[in-house]
């Protein structure tokens, strides 16, 4: 019996590993204490 993932597996893995490197990348901004509107940016980019 096959799971809900088996279609789409790879593409989804895909989208979140784009996305864990978009919201690392907003941390490291953060981090180094970036323009808030550019993180804004960034956060809307992820969203």
């Amino acid at each position: 019996m096959a799971h809900g993932y088996s279609g789409d597996k790879q593409a989804l893995l895909m989208r979140l590993r784009r996305a864990e490197g978009q919201v690392r990348g907003i941390a490291r901004m953060v981090d180094e204490e970036a323009y808030c509107i550019d993180v804004l940016t960034q956060v809307s980019a992820v969203t």
